[in-house]
């Protein structure tokens, strides 16, 4: 708050009322911009598309070691490690108020390697690229996704062991519904590949339950337990079910939304690298995740 008091300074005095005019018209100005920003048609502020807790698949940066129970490839039993990045962002408000509709759009990219081979060959690299719309009302979300998959043979693993990269390539529809209650969620989804270069047959389905506890303080920091289950299958192996799980616990930022964590992860099933999708594969391991 600027206050004026009497001085024999007249031209001051008499420039102050000029600067009042101004802060208050930059004030009047600046208000309609703070409230389109709070209710924003693009990129508001409402959640995104995110994958189960324990899902292979990650919305977030993800590092992994794994030590293999049963091998998916070549290398056999050993240790492998995983990098990764997806995230997705909403875009746009289809339609704003109590129950939001919005476009989003996501990018993932996951790479395997051996750690067990001297050179630490590159196994797979897997691209998914596609976008969602998603209501929220209360408890429940509903997200109707499309995405384009496609999944590569490394380099060295291919010369290394005189195969060929399978062509894994895809257009897929996808239909979820989370519902949310306390610390728990539920989450469903459905599938049915409508572009796929292999042929195979098409419908997927996916279940998952998610287990957020209350936050608490350990060494000044907040921490959140985490846990899930992830059970998914697809016509394309017979309907074999994979399953995989994870428990660890995420240390809060500033904002109280996760900034990273620390898991125990498992899985028994199928391989999760699209390369080797009809190999039996297991593992163990240790993640760690980072949070936009």
């Amino acid at each position: 708050m600027i206050t004026l008091r009497r001085s024999r300074r007249i031209p001051f005095a008499r420039r102050a009322p000029r600067r009042h005019f101004v802060l208050g018209l930059g004030g009047a100005l600046l208000a309609p911009a703070v409230g389109q920003a709070q209710g924003s048609r693009f990129f508001p502020d409402v959640p995104s598309f995110e994958y189960p807790a324990a899902a292979p698949r990650a919305t977030a940066f993800v590092g992994r070691v794994v030590s293999i129970q049963e091998a998916d490839n070549g290398f056999g039993e050993g240790t492998e490690a995983e990098a990764g990045v997806g995230e997705t962002f909403s875009l746009i408000a289809l339609r704003r108020g109590n129950v939001p509709i919005t476009l989003g759009f996501g990018v993932e990219a996951y790479a395997r390697f051996s750690l067990s081979d001297s050179k630490s060959s590159l196994i797979s690299t897997d691209w998914v690229v596609g976008i969602d719309v998603g209501m929220d009302f209360g408890r429940w979300r509903t997200t109707l996704r499309v995405y384009h998959e496609s999944s590569h043979l490394g380099d060295e693993y291919a010369g290394r062991f005189n195969v060929s990269r399978l062509d894994w390539t895809r257009e897929v529809l996808e239909a979820w519904v989370r519902y949310t209650t306390g610390p728990w969620s539920f989450i469903g989804s459905g599938s049915m590949v409508l572009v796929d270069e292999l042929d195979l047959e098409r419908p997927g389905a996916m279940l998952a339950v998610d287990y957020r506890g209350g936050r608490f303080s350990l060494l000044g920091e907040r921490v959140q337990p985490v846990a899930g289950l992830h059970f998914e299958t697809m016509a394309a192996t017979d309907w074999r079910i994979n399953t995989s799980a994870r428990l660890g616990v995420e240390f809060s930022g500033a904002s109280g939304t996760p900034a990273f964590g620390l898991s125990l992860i498992a899985h028994e099933g199928l391989s999760t690298q699209r390369q080797f999708f009809r190999s039996e594969n297991g593992y163990l391991g240790m993640e760690i995740r980072f949070d936009f």
